[in-house]
């Protein structure tokens, strides 16, 4: 990748459609499959816009998409992936740095050098693919709906279930909603309504309960995934790593049964 070819201005308008296409379809909840298009684009927090940090963000990133794409977690640190991973530069096509802090004034280090950005990549589909294929992996496409339902007992014992549009369940929703995002899956949320009246999204059920544990400073989650009597769990972990162990842990699932 030449400095002057992939500057961070690059293909700005594309990336950032590609990055709001993205966004979008996970807020949809409801589509059968991700474009291929979003399976191979990824999104990784860096510092600064210059050289420091890029190389090792596109690596990141070329991680998180081998993941996606495949939809098998279980890779994130297998050895096949290493080369893949180490070819980076060659698989992106494009990326655009988006600042996270907008709205706050620059100063000092703060303001250039030191600034937090995230890192919106898209990889070239075709040689992502050639290059898993010679890994012994491929690109899982039929993916179906997972239709969750979460119940949430919080520290302070108020169960309550996690749905598509309560208030009460909103941070809860938006990390199911980025472990979604991250494994490439469509997630499909009851309302409140529907809950009520025991009617559930159609697609695939993927059942959770999170528990707020002192003992184990963090929450311990089950998940079980309809029709195949497979459960699992986690312990300790906070509620952004509980939503990843159960998407996570469908799609690894689904993907290779």
């Amino acid at each position: 990748m030449r400095e002057g070819a992939r500057a961070h201005c690059c293909c700005y308008a594309r990336a950032v459609l590609r990055a709001s296409l993205v966004l979008g379809a996970v807020l949809a909840l409801s589509a059968p499959a991700l474009a291929d298009a979003d399976l191979f684009s990824c999104r990784v927090i860096v510092t600064g816009t210059d050289m420091r940090s890029r190389p090792d963000g596109l690596r990141r990133c070329v991680r998180d998409v081998v993941v996606k794409a495949t939809g098998r977690p279980s890779v994130r640190d297998d050895g096949r992936i290493e080369p893949i991973v180490a070819d980076a530069p060659a698989l992106v096509e494009d990326f655009v740095y988006l600042d996270r802090m907008t709205d706050i004034p620059r100063h000092d280090e703060q303001g250039s050098r030191d600034r937090p950005y995230d890192l919106v990549a898209h990889l070239n589909p075709e040689a992502v693919t050639e290059r898993l294929q010679q890994a012994g992996l491929s690109v899982w496409r039929a993916r179906p709906v997972l239709a969750v339902t979460v119940a949430v007992t919080p520290r302070d014992g108020n169960r309550f279930d996690v749905t598509a549009e309560g208030d009460a369940s909103e941070r809860q929703r938006q990390a199911l909603l980025a472990a979604a995002d991250r494994f490439g899956m469509r997630v499909a949320l009851p309302t409140s309504e529907q809950l009520g009246a025991g009617r559930l999204p159609g697609g695939i059920a993927l059942d959770g309960r999170l528990v707020w544990s002192p003992a184990d400073f963090g929450w311990n989650a089950e998940w079980r995934l309809g029709g195949t009597g497979t459960a699992w769990e986690v312990r300790g972990a906070s509620f952004d790593e509980a939503y990843r162990a159960g998407i996570g842990g469908a799609a690894e699932r689904l993907s290779h049964p």
